[in-house]
């Protein structure tokens, strides 16, 4: 499991993209998971990702440890914990 931050990119100021679609058209895949924050105000967006991805500087794409995103997780919650396939989970109890 790979793990990565980004932002949305507002180069269209209607809308903010991220950088999955980039990512599947260079043969891996992408997801975002866990945001600190609201994503349209700029927050950072935890995620994972598969490939060797380039050019995703719009998004300031950063590949991070598993440590490092566990981390990101618990300042939001902590709850957070890894599971058995490598995902970052968060239990929110109403």
């Amino acid at each position: 499991m790979k793990y990565a931050t980004w932002q949305l990119d507002f180069t269209n100021p209607d809308f903010g993209t991220g950088p999955e679609s980039l990512i599947v058209e260079q043969g891996g895949t992408a997801e975002g998971a866990i945001a600190n924050g609201g994503i349209n105000d700029g927050a950072e967006i935890l995620g994972y990702f598969t490939g060797e991805p380039t050019g995703l500087e719009a998004w300031s794409f950063s590949e991070i440890t598993q440590s490092e995103a566990l981390f990101f997780a618990k300042a939001i919650n902590e709850s957070a914990y890894v599971d058995d396939n490598g995902r970052i989970i968060i239990d929110f109890v109403s």
